[in-house]
């Protein structure tokens, strides 16, 4: 029954969000403002927020992620204090029923700059976030037939395990798992949907381009978590036949996803995303705030995520704003004096030279660029890519070659880092 009702829940929520998908932009702005209005009891129970209920948005302040992690008992509706929510978001970890919060789903995510953030979703918001995923993901047609979805994450969550039914179902592949073994899981799952880390993604494709991927390969692949280049998505295309497209995840919500064009756009029928300009760059930091998270309200929060716009429309003819795949954090946009340099130019210039997917690093200092290649990759490409580096971005300190390979992160990648 439980079951039955998520399902149909889920259903809703696609079909609520396809609606929102044919909105102007004009009608996608009086949608939000409903849903604002909606959310003021919430807030009202919301330690943290309490104070400026029912007041305009640009009346609360912005606040940063570090700010709700410091004490998540006020950062929630439902009156839970903070070591509550920790040791159930811990239970989740384990797959232990000994600290769960029955008919919440509360679980770690592991940010951009490597620290954890705690999510609360109940079962209503838990299916409205399936709906929502599966309505901006896939086309029409392939919501009326079963899909199998494989999540390549650090780890299971029932945000998806116990939102399935007839027509979708999902399994969980870790990320600590050798990538042939989690080639051949997948291979028995079957997966019509795989989503996946970028470097990941790389590996398994290095793996499914020597195989049969026509039978075991998924019909949609999606990336998160990290950025990939232009460079890298070509590569896969290449690869395995599918074009990988991004979603835009955090922890403080679903923020954005690739419509069926490629285009990656916010998620406005759900969000209020502000966006603040980041100096010397033509790029912008999101401000978020999530319009249908109760449990857990999201409001006017800061993100470190580096996104520029493309002022272009879609011929999907969603309405929400259109922007090119998160680049990387804004804390490691490379600075000397007035010159900024974005990880998304770093990163295309050096995969111009050393190929995908050959790992690389590069880490900025106030003195100096340092460049880690993998080993295997010839030292002449290596050379030219420092080279590369200096003359076209224009770099005014040393681009040196390191002996040392390149760091292995666990879970995310960080390609290009400052250590300013």
């Amino acid at each position: 029954m439980k079951l039955a009702m998520r399902s149909s829940a889920t259903i809703a929520s696609i079909m609520r969000t396809r609606r929102a998908l044919r909105m102007s932009a004009d009608g996608l702005a009086r949608l939000r403002e409903r849903q604002w209005a909606a959310l003021q009891p919430a807030l009202q129970k919301t330690p943290a927020l309490a104070a400026w209920a029912g007041r305009a948005p640009d009346a609360f302040p912005v606040v940063i992620p570090a700010d709700m992690r410091r004490d998540y008992g006020a950062w929630n509706s439902l009156g839970l204090d903070h070591d509550r929510l920790c040791g159930a978001a811990d239970a989740a970890e384990t797959g232990s029923a000994e600290g769960a919060i029955e008919g919440l789903g509360v679980g770690w995510s592991t940010g951009t700059s490597g620290s954890r953030g705690l999510f609360i979703a109940n079962a209503a918001e838990r299916a409205d976030y399936i709906g929502q995923s599966l309505a901006r993901l896939l086309p029409l047609g392939a919501m009326l037939r079963p899909q199998r979805i494989a999540l390549h994450l650090r780890a299971n969550s029932n945000l998806y395990s116990d939102v399935g039914g007839r027509f979708f179902s999902f399994a969980h592949f870790p990320l600590s798992l050798p990538t042939s073994e989690t080639r051949d899981k997948l291979a028995e799952f079957a997966p019509t949907i795989l989503i996946a880390p970028p470097h990941h993604l790389l590996a398994l494709a290095d793996l499914w381009q020597r195989s049969d991927v026509e039978r075991t390969g998924p019909r949609h692949i999606f990336f998160g978590s990290e950025p990939m280049s232009a460079a890298e998505i070509e590569w896969v295309n290449e690869a395995v036949g599918v074009r990988p497209r991004s979603i835009y995840q955090a922890t403080e919500g679903f923020l954005g996803a690739a419509c069926l064009e490629g285009a990656l756009h916010l998620n406005e029928h759900s969000l209020a995303v502000e966006l603040e300009p980041v100096d010397g760059t033509k790029g912008y930091r999101p401000v978020i705030t999530d319009l249908r998270h109760y449990s857990q309200p999201v409001v006017r929060v800061r993100l470190d995520d580096y996104i520029e716009p493309t002022g272009e429309t879609c011929r999907c003819g969603y309405a929400g704003r259109v922007v090119r795949p998160v680049a990387g954090r804004v804390g490691d946009i490379w600075r000397w004096g007035t010159l900024a340099v974005t990880p998304d130019a770093v990163a295309n210039c050096v995969d111009s030279v050393v190929g995908v997917p050959a790992a690389w690093q590069a880490i900025g200092t106030a003195r100096g660029v340092e460049l880690r290649v993998d080993p295997k990759c010839p030292a002449g490409r290596a050379s030219d890519a420092a080279g590369l580096l200096q003359d076209r971005l224009g770099i005014p300190v040393p681009v040196t070659l390191s002996p040392e390979p390149p760091a292995v992160s666990f879970p995310k990648r960080r390609r290009v880092m400052w250590h300013g």
